[in-house]
């Protein structure tokens, strides 16, 4: 079983990775952080005392298990091969340096796309007469532009998935109707035209879309970090609606269901995570920029259920959920949510557009709503890599 648009994985590859992590240590992020729970990765994933036997396919078990050797206490740590560089693997800072993101290379996602693409993946809204639209993938460039102006500025080289509104995947819902047909069918579902059309239109503007920016990112770019932007949104049933409270929340990869562990790539890609140890990174990073985005924005946290996003540490602003681009970008990735585009002061917020300077918002002087986003990343990152190179 595959997940939308993925690829048969190449199991082969995880060759370079035998010996490179102890029994304890992948057993620990196993269950603390990747698998909702022992039962979700049952079946999938056997901990013997010396290796880890991962299913390969999941309808055709006959075809094996990936037999994946831990290191031994006798033997030195050791990488498996990676592109990303961990801060004490950046060249040193001179003294007094003025430029704390110097030598870094730095991904930004900015989340979902713009201009007439916007119907197509349902995040954009109007409230109101007279009023200006709100269009995510519009907003999550906007922010992505600053932030590429403010860490360049801090030394930073900067690269962005998509450089203007439109979509990198080559595919659209007209070329994907087969691909949708054939997905619905492997999955015992009866493909009605309804049915084709509503999933390739996922498949266009979100599968075939952030796995696009995957391979751009994973290729090309081959980042020390990625950072996905996006706004998030509250349900408002059949049309759309101002909904209460505003809030924040970061997001690492984690919490992968036993449906999610099912799918052999998606299985893959889940363990070249572990055996790559990005959770520390992504937990580290995100417990620090979290705080200074709270601080930025005032905004109060959310919260998930457990079971579609799970809490890792103390921190309630940080939680593991398993997304898309959070699994298929090989590195570090931040993932943002801050301010419900449908609460009634985000809203007001977005009327206001990118102005300069700072505004009266209910009371209180506020930057422009883009500026003071990517203020909160840009202040957490200093004061993350000031502390450890």
């Amino acid at each position: 079983m595959i997940a939308r648009l993925g690829q048969v994985p190449d199991w082969s590859r995880l060759d370079a990775y035998q010996g490179t992590i102890n029994r304890g240590d992948f057993t620990y992020l196993l269950k603390h952080c990747y698998a909702r729970s022992p039962a979700d990765s049952a079946g999938y994933i056997r901990i013997q005392p010396d290796r880890a036997l991962i299913l390969k396919q999941s309808n055709f078990p006959e075809l094996g298990w990936y037999d994946l050797r831990f290191r031994t206490e006798d033997h030195l740590s050791t990488d498996g091969p990676r592109f990303w560089r961990r801060p004490v693997e950046v060249d040193d800072l001179p003294a007094n340096s003025t430029k704390p993101l110097q030598g870094l290379r730095i991904a930004i996602d900015p989340g979902h796309i713009g201009g007439k693409w916007v119907t197509w993946d349902d995040r954009h809204f109007l409230l109101g007469k007279d009023t200006i639209a709100v269009k995510e993938g519009e907003m999550t460039l906007l922010v992505a532009r600053v932030l590429e102006r403010d860490l360049t500025l801090l030394g930073a080289t900067v690269y962005l998935t998509r450089e203007s509104n439109n979509p990198t995947t080559n595919e659209r819902v007209e070329t994907l109707q087969e691909e949708a047909r054939t997905y619905l069918t492997r999955r015992g579902q009866i493909p009605s035209p309804g049915l084709i059309a509503s999933t390739a239109k996922q498949m266009f503007a979100i599968s075939s879309e952030i796995r696009s920016r995957g391979e751009i990112l994973n290729e090309s770019i081959r980042p020390d970090l990625a950072l996905c932007l996006h706004f998030d949104a509250s349900p408002w049933g059949g049309s759309p609606a101002f909904r209460s409270p505003n809030h924040l929340h970061l997001i690492i990869n984690g919490c992968y269901s036993r449906g999610e562990i099912a799918e052999d790539d998606t299985r893959f890609e889940m363990t070249l995570r572990i055996l790559q140890r990005i959770y520390y990174e992504e937990l580290d990073l995100s417990d620090v920029v979290s705080k200074t985005m709270q601080k930025e924005t005032r905004l109060p946290a959310f919260h998930y259920d457990g079971k579609s996003g799970m809490s890792v540490n103390e921190n309630e602003l940080v939680w593991a959920r398993n997304l898309l681009a959070n699994r298929v970008f090989t590195c570090p990735v931040l993932f943002f949510e801050p301010f419900c585009m449908n609460h009634r002061e985000t809203h007001l917020r977005v009327q206001e557009g990118p102005y300069d300077g700072l505004r009266d918002i209910n009371g209180i002087s506020r930057k422009n709503i883009y500026q003071e986003y990517a203020d909160g990343v840009t202040s957490g990152l200093v004061r993350y890599y000031r502390g450890k190179r």
